[in-house]
């Protein structure tokens, strides 16, 4: 796309001089040479152009060519022709920070229409930008074919707009340029693509333009945002400034040398896309097959990953970009585990992972909703560690898990819930938990962390209901322990579940509602089929309650059930 613009760019300076069409003139091809045009810092060099079914005499077309009238898009507006062709064309562009040189092959526009060109063709080209300390990084790209390109609309981005909500007006219908390549200073890191296509490309000018804001970012020192307080806002108006329908882009290559020791690493994805580019955001955008060998022998693959309903405008404020929906397929990983040694490897993988945000207070979601299949981590491969040394003592040499979670705010019953949360482990067991909660105003979203703090220490809590079911887990855990203290299964059971009956009615005070609790955890693990707690708060309990009251006080404030099945 880029190429398009600027090689538009270029002829709109070549154009400038045509004036409207009339049948049956210029049909001979007229020829312009050695045209050397300079507009702000760059300066485009066209060695030869061929003109067919232009309006006016060659003699015409240069005098106006030759015309000392800045307004060049004004002028281009007014340009038809069948066919433009130049051969070869160049460009210059300096400032005090870099140098860039770029060379366009056969650039071929046809059916001109009042500065709008039906189509245009190009072999391809090369760019150099070679920075101050002599670092030179290089573009190439290969044969382009583009539809509908407004010529006039292009020219008129070089301008500076004055207007804050100017329209954006269409400027490609279409491009697609067959492959790509970029070379970074010292080609240490290759990028190259195949096929990228682009479609619905609208624009307008920019309030402050590009090469200044390149300068600015350039100069800015992060840790001093203050030094240019309105840089943000710039860049979000140069986002909002562009719009696309579509980008399509195939075979993204990446590979080049990192750390440790200038080892290669290689990045592919097979396809890249975005829907609906638009005022700082997108509607999707998508890469699938996607692929990383790092340097350090790590390996990272997923098949699809999806954001939806993308906008960057918060992060101008300080927070996070927001969305409406995330998905994430084929996830694999076989890492290096640098803590543990050579031998030990973090390998996991997720069959799909989705979660979508809705109904936004400020950036944050007040609903939410998500779930996750199949999350395997290969605890064998990982080793004995701190952290795996117990799982692999029980016999797991894997955690698989699947999960759901969901989460609501209800704005006119000041509640919120958190229903359900459930989580299913392979040969362990489920758990389900919903969370009803009360008093929650608007200010515990607040984007202050000093008011959604305040505003979460009055919210209480209404209910909770957990359920446990599988016998997985508990079993494996009274089979380790029964191998270690050399008892038998069944006395090992007992043990823990006179133990556990002891502690929860202790803690609880020795109530009638911990005893209650007690007398169901302990059935529960005397035969592990299903636990279901439900507990209720009729006047809630927030957090002055938990600091100033005792457990065996708040539980015994609560109506409980507690039940197991046997």
């Amino acid at each position: 796309m880029r190429r398009i613009l600027v090689a538009g760019v270029a002829m709109s300076l070549s154009l400038a001089s045509f004036a409207g069409p009339s049948r049956g003139a210029g049909e001979n091809p007229l020829t312009l040479d050695n045209i050397v045009v300079t507009l702000g810092a760059t300066t485009y060099r066209i060695p030869h152009m061929e003109i067919e079914g232009a309006s006016l005499p060659l003699a015409e077309l240069a005098a106006l060519f030759l015309s000392g009238d800045a307004n060049v898009a004004a002028r281009l507006a007014r340009v038809s022709a069948r066919r433009i062709a130049v051969p070869a064309m160049s460009s210059e562009s300096r400032n005090e920070s870099r140098v860039i040189r770029a060379a366009y092959r056969k650039l071929l526009f046809e059916n001109i229409v009042s500065g709008r060109a039906a189509s245009v063709r190009a072999d391809g080209g090369e760019e150099a930008i070679e920075s101050a300390n002599g670092a030179v990084q290089r573009i190439a790209w290969g044969v382009s074919a583009a539809k509908g390109v407004d010529l006039a609309g292009i020219a008129r981005l070089g301008a500076t707009r004055s207007e804050a909500d100017a329209p954006l007006t269409p400027l490609v219908d279409e491009e697609v340029v067959d492959s790509t390549r970029l070379e970074n200073a010292g080609g240490v890191v290759v990028v190259t693509t195949g096929r990228v296509k682009i479609a619905g490309v609208r624009g307008r000018a920019l309030q402050t333009p590009a090469e200044k804001l390149v300068e600015r970012l350039e100069k800015l020192d992060a840790a001093k945002p203050e030094d240019d307080p309105a840089l943000m806002g710039d860049l979000l108006d140069a986002l909002r400034s562009f719009e696309a329908a579509s980008t399509d882009v195939e075979n993204v290559v990446m590979a080049g040398k990192g750390e440790p020791g200038g080892k290669p690493f290689a990045s592919k994805i097979a396809r890249f896309g975005m829907r609906n580019v638009a005022g700082a955001g997108a509607g999707e955008i998508f890469a699938e097959d996607f692929s990383l060998r790092a340097s350090d022998g790590g390996y990272l693959s997923v098949k699809r990953f999806a954001l939806n309903e993308l906008q960057f405008a918060p992060v101008w404020r300080g927070a996070y970009p927001r969305f409406a929906h995330i998905e994430m397929r084929g996830l694999a990983a076989d890492l290096p585990d640098p803590k543990s040694g050579d031998a030990s490897r973090i390998k996991f993988s997720v069959e799909n992972a989705s979660a979508s945000f809705e109904n936004f207070l400020e950036t944050t979601p007040t609903k939410f909703s998500g779930s996750i299949d199949k999350f395997i981590v290969d605890l064998a491969a990982r080793g004995e560690t701190q952290t795996t040394a117990r799982f692999l003592a029980l016999g797991y040499r894997e955690l698989a898990l699947s999960g759901l979670a969901a989460a609501e705010w209800r704005e006119k019953a000041a509640e919120a819930s958190l229903e359900p949360i459930a989580i299913d482990a392979k040969d362990m067991g489920a758990a389900r938990l919903s969370v009803r909660f009360g008093n929650v105003s608007s200010a515990a979203f607040s984007s202050s962390p000093v008011i959604s703090r305040a505003a979460m220490l009055a919210t209480s809590v209404k209910s909770i209901d957990l359920t446990l079911e599988g016998n997985g887990l508990v079993d494996s855990v009274l089979a380790l322990e029964a191998k270690e203290q050399k008892i038998s299964v069944d006395k090992a059971r007992s043990d823990y579940a006179k133990a556990a009956a002891t502690a929860i009615a202790t803690l609880g005070g020795n109530g009638a509602n911990a005893k209650r609790v007690a007398d169901a955890v302990s059935a529960y693990i005397e035969k592990p089929k299903r636990l279901r707690l439900h507990l209720v708060a009729p006047k809630g309990i927030n957090a002055l309650d938990a600091l100033t009251r005792k457990p065996g006080e708040i539980l015994e404030s609560l109506d409980v059930e507690a039940s197991a099945d046997r």
